[in-house]
């Protein structure tokens, strides 16, 4: 059986696959209220140059500061 790992982006570090994250490098921004939505979906269903690979702990740190930026809570 092969094991596959992955690097984060972030960190540096190698993780199995359960222990990443496919994260957008621009956020794809609140979804606070139906008015919200259009540009959410335009952004969230990107180009793959706007994914990265994140391990689990990186992409939790950098989700809070997101929401964070947006007002939302954390």
């Amino acid at each position: 059986m092969q094991k596959w790992e992955y690097r984060c982006n972030a960190c540096g570090n190698w993780f199995p696959e359960k222990q990443i994250n496919v994260d957008h490098i621009v956020p794809a921004g609140k979804l606070n209220n139906k008015q919200d939505l259009p540009d959410f979906v335009e952004t969230l269903f990107c180009e793959v140059d706007n994914l990265q690979v994140l391990c689990s702990n990186c992409h939790d740190s950098k989700t809070k500061k997101e929401k964070k930026s947006y007002g939302g809570v954390t």
